[in-house]
């Protein structure tokens, strides 16, 4: 067995130690490099080793404290869930909780399998999802090792103690279907599993490595099973806390890996709504659940859904945990089904059993998101979305539910893995998903023409930096950093974005907490303008973004490879800076560079209209030009601009406590 608390995960040049290796089976090295090329390792590791040391520092505080005060380390509660102590806030012990209860199917995941209406035949093949847990599941399960292949599930941080929790969640993701009833949304997937403790570090590393998505259903219990008391501090209600904070650090710091979260199954416990002190909402979400970047998923009822993938009607289950964050974001996210759910168990190699709860519903979303990036990794080039793009998708296309609009309590809705699947596979002709980059003071704008018959819809997603964490009851200051603004405009009229403005109604309105922006334009006609900008200075000079609109017309957009022009920079530093340009319609570009007087360009290909040049040296000019490329055709590269990276400023003391500067550095 391992030692739970004092795990250490190496991140090399190719893979990470304790068992990680053994991703390679599913996702190929090139792949996996794609995937975290873009990632600064050096800076991850040192996330990972400061989350690691904190959470091993907590965890035998809470032990000390626990045997101090006669507190239980585990409890096995009567409703049958799970909790482990973490920690200690303001002298009360933290526990993780397993939420339980049912779920079905009534995403329309079926439309993405072999044989379901979009002739996808999307079962995971290739694909892994990693799983935090209780504890893990039973390898040997005849479920995972079905037509998928054998050992699709395997432990990666040495866990060994089965829980029935995390096989229930683990069959939900990947089942094969021996039994049809238990199939899971990618049966033909793997899952890597461990238990929930060391998740933080544990989740930086695989994240380093090229986890994709994770699916996390506990959470933070509401009250002491034994007295009944409420046990977490005030503030944890709806705030945005270090726990947040953290998960947002790692997902920002990540930007291709994006975690499920089990919204709770407090939706009928009301003790911090009718506290006079606290409440804001229903005050129901702790923990990672009020994290930006993520996405929480409610628990719905059994949907009742057409023959063709339509929604007719469905409810929420009423344990379901409501939102909103205390900054009136829209939390829950998305709802899933997860009410009577049949899947496997642990206590042997054929063991299943039916469950419910938000738990179930959120496995039910990750294998239905793991088809979707499939989906797209197999019609753009092995290349894979971003994770504001996966989440931005789903909300984008999620079924409106509840009331009118998005709320906190189905979030943005059902999700409808069918037609965000259809929005992927129209990418470039019916639908427009862009993965862009945003520059300080930059407007970014492009005209789109409706289709004269569905609704226009044209969203903003963006992984946020991560906010500063509070500890104050209610707080109510948005802890968004980069706050982009989406317009869709005609004919002098504008389209406005939903916000919240009470738990269940919104308003069509500046939003200014959420990182996702949705315009939806009813009975659309014509060319209309879409419009990206911010507020402020964008934190760190940039903010990548993801542009997805849908309801517009399928006529191919013409491309002529003409020169780009408005090539600038911005955001100059010793090692890097931010190249723009102005956009040619339906084109890519190749931007190239070289230091001034020497021979050797290096270029990049990129789809955006900016990138960000790296490993620049200080105190050094530089020359950047940009060409835009069409299906057969080039046009020549822009005429150079130049740019000159500042030196680099270094201050020590001697022992004598004078400032000594070295010389060809700034003086500070």
């Amino acid at each position: 067995m391992k030692n739970k608390y004092f795990k250490s995960l190496v991140i090399t040049g190719a893979l990470i130690g304790l068992g990680f290796q053994a991703q390679v089976q599913a996702q190929t090295q090139q792949e996996l490099e794609k995937i975290r090329g873009g990632y600064d390792l050096n800076k991850l590791e040192v996330l990972r080793k400061n989350l690691e040391s904190k959470t091993s520092s907590e965890k035998q505080e809470a032990l000390v404290l626990a045997k101090k005060n006669g507190w239980k380390t585990q409890i096995q509660n009567k409703d049958g869930s799970f909790m482990e102590l973490q920690r200690v806030v303001d002298g009360k012990p933290i526990y993780y909780t397993t939420f339980n209860v049912d779920a079905a199917k009534s995403t329309r995941t079926n439309h993405l399998n072999s044989g379901g209406s979009l002739g996808l035949n999307l079962m995971g093949q290739g694909m892994t999802a990693y799983v935090w847990d209780a504890g893990i599941a039973r390898a040997s399960h005849q479920e995972y090792d079905g037509a998928g292949g054998s050992n699709r599930f395997s432990v990666f941080d040495g866990s060994s103690s089965l829980h029935y929790h995390a096989a229930h969640v683990i069959g939900t993701i990947m089942a094969s279907g021996v039994k049809a009833d238990a199939k899971g949304m990618a049966p033909h997937s793997k899952v890597k599993g461990s238990d929930w403790n060391s998740d933080k570090p544990e989740a930086t590393a695989a994240a380093a490595n090229g986890m994709l998505i994770s699916n996390h259903s506990y959470g933070y219990p509401f009250r002491d099973d034994q007295s009944g008391q409420v046990q977490l501090p005030q503030y944890f209600f709806g705030g945005y806390i270090n726990e947040s904070r953290n998960w947002d650090e790692i997902m920002f710091n990540a930007p291709n890996y994006l975690m499920v979260v089990a919204a709770g199954n407090d939706g009928n416990d009301n003790t911090a709504n009718n506290d006079p002190t606290g409440g804001y909402g229903w005050d129901k979400l702790t923990g990672h659940a009020t994290a930006k970047n993520n996405l929480v998923v409610a628990n719905a009822l059994d949907a009742n859904i057409d023959a063709n993938g339509n929604l007719v009607s469905v409810s929420i289950n009423s344990t379901s945990s409501e939102g909103p964050t205390d900054d009136f974001r829209i939390k829950p996210d998305i709802t899933g089904n997860g009410t009577g759910v049949y899947s496997t168990y642990s206590n042997s190699d054929t063991a299943y059993n039916s469950i419910t709860g938000t738990s179930m519903a959120s496995p039910n979303v990750t294998g239905s998101l793991l088809l979707l990036q499939q989906h797209y990794k197999n019609l753009n080039s092995g290349n894979v979305m971003r994770a504001a793009t996966l989440k931005g998708i789903a909300l984008h296309t999620a079924d409106d539910a509840g009331a009118s609009g998005p709320d906190a309590v189905f979030g943005w809705g059902l999700l409808n893995a069918k037609r965000a699947a259809q929005a992927i596979t129209k990418k470039g002709n019916e639908s427009k998903i862009e993965e862009l980059t945003l520059t300080s003071g930059q407007t970014y704008t492009i005209t789109v023409d409706s289709d004269g018959t569905s609704p226009l819809l044209a969203s903003i997603s963006w992984t946020d930096r991560p906010g500063t964490a509070n500890s104050t009851v209610n707080s109510t200051t948005p802890v968004l950093v980069n706050d982009l603004d989406l317009r869709v405009s005609k004919n002098g009229t504008t389209y406005l974005p939903y916000k919240l403005t009470t738990p269940t109604t919104s308003a069509k309105q500046d939003n200014n907490v959420d990182p996702f922006e949705r315009v939806d334009v009813s009975g659309a006609s014509g060319t209309y303008t879409i419009t990206v900008t911010h507020k402020g200075t964008l934190t760190g000079g940039s903010q990548k973004y993801t542009l997805i609109v849908t309801g517009i017309t399928g006529t191919p957009v013409a491309c002529t490879a003409t020169v780009p022009t408005g090539v600038s920079t911005t955001g100059v530093t010793s090692t890097g800076a931010v190249v723009s340009w102005s956009s040619v319609s339906g084109a890519t570009y190749d931007v190239r560079y070289r230091q001034v007087g020497t021979f050797s360009w290096t270029t990049n290909s990129v789809s955006e209209t900016s990138t960000s040049l790296s490993g620049l040296s200080a105190s050094t000019q530089y020359e950047v030009q940009v060409r835009s490329k069409c299906s057969s055709t080039n046009s020549n590269y822009s005429a150079s601009v130049n740019f000159t990276t500042p030196s680099v400023t270094i201050s020590y003391c001697t022992s004598s406590g004078n400032t000594v500067y070295e010389t060809g550095i700034t003086k500070v």
